[in-house]
């Protein structure tokens, strides 16, 4: 039971905020802000596109990291330099990134600049010029070396591909240092009300599959081997955070040596361990990377299992991973992902029982990676999983 209550926690933060309100903009485009306590006088604002990489086909391949480097550029409007003027005059910073879900245009401005901008964004999204020439400087820039990727075609292939991401169902507008219901009301007056307001979009993408595998790099100029084991992670982000703090190395006081048991082995054994973890939409990943050298590492790996953890340790797991929710919540990149998260629906949370939910996923099969000397570094399949 306080498992289960410990972690419902944890997710309320992301889940149940009040900053999380979504309003809706007059075509439809959802709208997710959150106004400062503060008197601070900068704000942000994000054209967020779910249509990242992994919507991309054979065919398409980098047609999502194209499209996020276009940001910004020349548009039917007005020229990249005067954007990059203007943006320099407001004192605004103007930042493009490609995830795997998602494109994201952000500009971090004063206030009082925020319906100007809110027009940058809307001319990115509803007029930009797709030119060859613009095409062939970008290739240069994300480094394709394809040379029929430069060739008029392929910057149909980009257009196309905007097209068909850029409809009111696959977009959202999240802001920081702003009202949500003022932001849509901005969003309503702006070119941002262009975009289509049919939630119909030709991208699709079949659910995420976690698929087993080893994969061994081999490098004999190193003393020191690293081993990287990744289980499938539960069905919710936070519980997903809290196994990762299960298997973390890293020590929070000075004094102690870790939250974790396998963190208290590695301070004993004299070897490196690194949790990671990374959630999406419809998947999540968990996992350890163990350093160590290369007459050591097998045994460093055999020991970085887990075994069912006690309601002390899953304790402390949750409430270091309620710090790393906090944390990320206070900067604006973390308050414009959780937004974004919640503008597209996806805040609710299917709670797993902590205990459960590590017994699941670490006596599942692993995926393997390993660096090093390859003869002294395990296969998954001798590690009892």
């Amino acid at each position: 039971m306080f498992q289960t209550k410990a972690i419902t926690k944890l997710a309320a933060p992301i889940a149940s905020r009040t900053y999380a309100s979504v309003a809706s903009a007059s075509n439809g485009i959802k709208v997710a802000s959150v106004a400062d306590a503060s008197e601070s006088p900068m704000a942000s604002i994000s054209l967020v596109i779910n249509a990242g990489s992994r919507f991309e086909t054979a065919e398409n391949s980098g047609v999502a990291h194209y499209l996020k480097a276009f940001g910004f550029r020349n548009t039917q409007s007005r020229t990249s330099f005067r954007t990059v003027r203007e943006a320099e005059l407001n004192g605004a910073s103007l930042t493009a990134e490609a995830t795997r879900e998602n494109i994201i245009y952000t500009v971090e401005c004063f206030k009082d600049a925020i319906p100007y901008f809110a027009d940058v964004l809307g001319d990115i999204a509803t007029a930009t010029k797709y030119t060859e020439h613009e095409f062939r400087d970008i290739a240069k820039l994300v480094a394709f070396e394809s040379l029929s990727a430069r060739s008029s075609p392929a910057t149909r292939l980009v257009e196309g591909y905007a097209e068909a991401a850029l409809t009111a169902g696959r977009v959202a507008i999240v802001g920081t240092g702003i009202d949500s219901a003022a932001l849509a009301a901005i969003v309503s007056e702006s070119k941002l009300a262009a975009i289509p307001a049919s939630s119909a979009s030709t991208l699709s993408t079949p659910a995420s599959k976690f698929n087993g595998g080893v994969q061994q790099i081999y490098d004999s100029a190193s003393p020191v081997s690293h081993y990287a084991l990744a289980f499938e992670g539960a069905s919710d982000a936070a519980t997903t955070r809290v196994l990762a703090n299960l298997l973390s190395g890293e020590r929070r006081l000075k004094w102690n040596t870790g939250v974790s048991p396998l963190a208290k082995l590695a301070a004993e054994e004299g070897f490196g361990l690194q949790s990671f973890q990374s959630s999406y939409s419809d998947a999540s990943l968990v996992g350890v990377v163990v350093s160590a050298p290369n007459a050591k590492i097998q045994e460093a790996v055999e020991k970085s299992q887990i075994a069912s953890p006690s309601a002390e340790t899953v304790q402390r797991a949750v409430a270091a991973a309620k710090v790393d929710v906090s944390e990320a919540l206070a900067t604006r990149a973390g308050k414009r992902d959780a937004l974004a998260q919640a503008a597209f629906g996806r805040t609710a949370v299917a709670v797993e029982s902590a205990a459960s939910a590590a017994a699941k996923t670490f006596k599942s099969k692993p995926v393997g990676a390993a660096v090093g000397l390859s003869q002294a570094t395990p296969y998954v399949d001798t590690l009892g999983f």
